[in-house]
């Protein structure tokens, strides 16, 4: 399970058009899923700024062995969302964790020559 933003860390929407592309991606990979809200949470991150946002719960069910596959699900939503970190729990067997999202490797600019 996670939470996905309605916003981006600068307060634009989330389209919901992409919203609806990572519930198709979620489906793909795992055969079905479930979403609800939004909720509201409240957060801080290690420099001290406070995280205040609506967001959604997605659901999966999933075997053990899909583990691996989970979390690099919900780090590949939290890049594609611009997040500093996910909310990501699988319950009765790992708990809780927040992910650290590693930002998107940045493109080279060709050089002319």
């Amino acid at each position: 399970m996670t939470r996905i933003p309605t916003h981006y860390n600068d307060g634009t929407p989330v389209p919901k058009g992409v919203l609806d592309e990572i519930t198709e991606e979620v489906f793909e990979v795992f055969g079905g899923c479930t979403v609800e809200g939004p909720g509201r949470g409240i957060w801080g991150d290690d420099e001290g700024r406070v995280y205040s946002e609506d967001s959604f719960r997605l659901e999966v069910a999933c075997e053990r062995g899909q583990y691996a596959e989970a979390r690099e699900t919900v780090l590949r939503i939290g890049r594609r969302l611009g997040q500093k970190a996910m909310y990501f729990e699988v319950r009765y067997f790992d708990g809780v964790e927040i992910l650290d999202v590693p930002p998107k490797p940045r493109r080279r600019k060709k050089r002319e020559t």
